[in-house]
This record gives structure tokens, C-alpha cells and sequence, in this order.
């Protein structure tokens, strides 16, 4: 285990030595606009000519303790990239990252994201911090604290994966968060599915009651655009509008002005 540890900590500051870390955007959309409203930031690694997608990487580090190293390198280079949009007086756009459990529930990281974004001079609302559902089910208390830790410092604050637990309904009664991630399964079933349409149009409804906006993740045809736009969802993102794509090509397609 030691070994392995080891490994994985040289495998990951050869990672940042030699750039390997690249951080792509997957555009969000106004679902009755159409207009872009913001984006996710997703990390991917490229090595020896290939691609390695995070669903490999990650549980590694996370399994490593190293997935603090990484969340504050993504942190922190989206940071720049919004100075440098503000610098250039290019349209700012909220930006969601996503942020381990582990992370979130360190009151001490936290505090150090704050000092990150004073350290680049950004308004803290133009970050969203994403806490995952399955990550909420295993300890409310402790996600209830994270939240207000992060509102606290001016972040906005998403749950994500929304609907693939089973204690959904429960948490937002906890929860105080700002926007709801609709998991993709909804999205790839709900055209099918009658129950699941109820569902999900329940969902949409009591979250515009709380005050809390909508997501639609994994977005894929007109139907199911028109749709989610029928029953009031807010925002959606997916291979419809456009896939994750690299820093220069969304602020050529996006953001310049």
C-alpha cells in the first residue's frame, strides 16, 4: 500500500511537471434563451498521446489522499482563466467545479479556496462548488456545515448527480443550496418512462417553490429540450449545445467580444 502511495504521488508530479493536466468547459445553457450561461469545468489527462478520462484517475487519488492536490490545481487555474477573461474584458461566466467530499468538509480547504480568489481578485459568486449526492447521503450533518462554510465565503453552491440516491427529497429539506444537477439517467429515461416524468416534473416544481434553479445534465435531442423547457427547467447542458471543449475554443465560440 505504501508503494503504491508512492507511485501515485511521483504519477502525479510528473502529472503537473509536465503539464499533463488539462481542464476543459462543457457549455450551459438558458433553456428558453438558448444564450450560454456559464460552464462546468472538467479535468482530463493527456499521456503519451492519449486521453485518460478522470473516472480512471480520480478514485486513485482519491484512494491516495492525493485528490486535494488535484481539486486545488483546478481551482486554481479556473481562477486565472477568469482574471485573465476579466483582463481582457471578455464576458465573465460562472464556472461550476466540482469539488471531493472530502474537500468540502475541511473547513481549512475551504478558507484556502477563499484566499485563492482574493489572491486573483474574483468575485466568489462567478464559482460554483458542487457537493455530490451520494457524498451528502453519507453524512448530512457534515455536508449541512460544508454548505454554510461555502456560502459564508460568497460561493454558490449545486448538488450534483441529483436523483441517483435514495434519500433525495430528504436532503433538500437539509441542504440550503442554490442550484439542483438533474442527474443524466432522467434525462436519458424520462421520454419513455411516464413515472419518471412525474418525477421529475415534482422535482422542477418544488425546487422553483425553493427557490432553487435546475440543471438538466446529459442533454442529447430537440425532445428532450423541449420538453424540460415545457415543465420550467432552467438551464441544461449536454452534446445538444455543444461537448466539453478546451479553454481557447470556448472563449473563441463563446465569451469573446
Amino acid at each position: 500500500m505504501i508503494v503504491l502511495k508512492k507511485n501515485l504521488e511521483k504519477d502525479f508530479e510528473d502529472a503537473i511537471k509536465y503539464n499533463e493536466f488539462k481542464i476543459v468547459l462543457q457549455p450551459k445553457f438558458d433553456i428558453k434563451t438558448e444564450q450560454i450561461i456559464g460552464a462546468e469545468a472538467l479535468v482530463r489527462r493527456h499521456k503519451e498521446g492519449k486521453i485518460i478520462m478522470p473516472d480512471f484517475f480520480i478514485p486513485k487519488y482519491e484512494k491516495a489522499g492525493l485528490i486535494t492536490k488535484l481539486d486545488i490545481f483546478v481551482f486554481e487555474n479556473i481562477c486565472k482563466i477568469l482574471k485573465e477573461w476579466k483582463e481582457k474584458g471578455y464576458k465573465l461566466l460562472p464556472i461550476a467545479i466540482n469539488e471531493s467530499s472530502r474537500d468540502l468538509y475541511n473547513k481549512n480547504h475551504i478558507n484556502k479556496l477563499g484566499k485563492i480568489v482574493e489572491k486573483y481578485e474574483i468575485s466568489p459568486n462567478l464559482i460554483e462548488l458542487e457537493l455530490t449526492e451520494t457524498a451528502v447521503i453519507k453524512d448530512i450533518k457534515r455536508a449541512k456545515q460544508a454548505e454554510k462554510d461555502v456560502h459564508s465565503l460568497g460561493f454558490v453552491v449545486s448538488m450534483d448527480d441529483f436523483g441517483v440516491g435514495y434519500s433525495s427529497f430528504y436532503m433538500l429539506k437539509n441542504i440550503n443550496i442554490d442550484i439542483l444537477k438533474i442527474d443524466k439517467s432522467f434525462s436519458d429515461e424520462v421520454m419513455e418512462d411516464k413515472r419518471g416524468r412525474i418525477i421529475l416534473e415534482s422535482i422542477i416544481d418544488m425546487s422553483k417553490k425553493l427557490q432553487i434553479k435546475t440543471v438538466a445534465e446529459g442533454i442529447e435531442t430537440k425532445e428532450q429540450i423541449e420538453y424540460l423547457r415545457k415543465i420550467g427547467c432552467d438551464m441544461v447542458q449536454g452534446y445538444y449545445y455543444d461537448k466539453p471543449i478546451s479553454i481557447d475554443k470556448f472563449e473563441e465560440k463563446y465569451i469573446k467580444q
